[in-house]
């Protein structure tokens, strides 16, 4: 006969726990190798040297290149399977719908550990319609931190003007906060104020 362990606040509590953090730690754990938290890019740098390949609105294919960036530019990090990516990539279409047309802005949001089949997959669903660039490693990632999606990285003329971190906040209010919960890392500063090929 199997003998079976009352649920009581003694073995049910480290559960709750368990749970709590997780809660607050928003989509930083999505693999259980999580590295410890590293800024690597912090506001008045400017923006690492990475090419990538991208999809655009259409399905259009083409690249991204930091290396000759100029005017405004909005690099996204996300997972889809990540909760608060998934709430904030709406806002984040919304935004980019908002912008698109200026001449000197450009948008991309960058997979982490995602495939294109899957990027593609959730785009359509939703309806999104930010260029994006599917990576199934961290290697682009590795270059602005170590951990913590969503990340967002404003830029203006390859400097790093504000950064998102966990949540995006469409009218860019709350300069110069950290901490208070989940979602209120937040990091800002000065004025908030190309690739020539499939130029986004």
């Amino acid at each position: 006969m199997i003998k079976r362990t009352p649920w009581t606040i003694f073995n049910v509590f480290p559960l709750m726990v368990l749970w709590l953090a997780m809660v607050v730690a928003g989509c930083s754990t999505i693999s259980d190798d999580e590295p410890e938290l590293v800024e690597r890019v912090k506001v008045g740098d400017a923006v690492p040297s990475f090419t990538v390949n991208i999809v655009g609105p259409e399905g259009q294919e083409g690249t991204f290149s930091t290396t000759r960036l100029t005017g405004t530019t909005v690099i996204v990090f996300f997972n889809t399977s990540c909760k608060d990516c998934q709430r904030d990539l709406p806002l984040l279409n919304q935004y980019y719908l908002q912008h698109k047309d200026e001449p000197d802005f450009r948008m991309l949001a960058i997979s982490r550990e995602e495939n294109e089949e899957s990027v593609a997959a959730y785009w359509a669903a939703n309806g999104l319609l930010i260029p994006y660039s599917p990576q199934e490693d961290r290697r682009i990632y590795n270059l602005f931190a170590t951990s913590i999606i969503p990340r967002i990285y404003f830029c203006r003329d390859g400097i790093v003007t504000r950064i998102d971190i966990e949540k995006f906040s469409i009218n860019g209010d709350g300069a110069e906060e950290e901490g208070g919960g989940s979602g209120s890392r937040r990091y800002r500063s000065f004025d908030d104020d190309e690739d020539e090929e499939e130029d986004y």
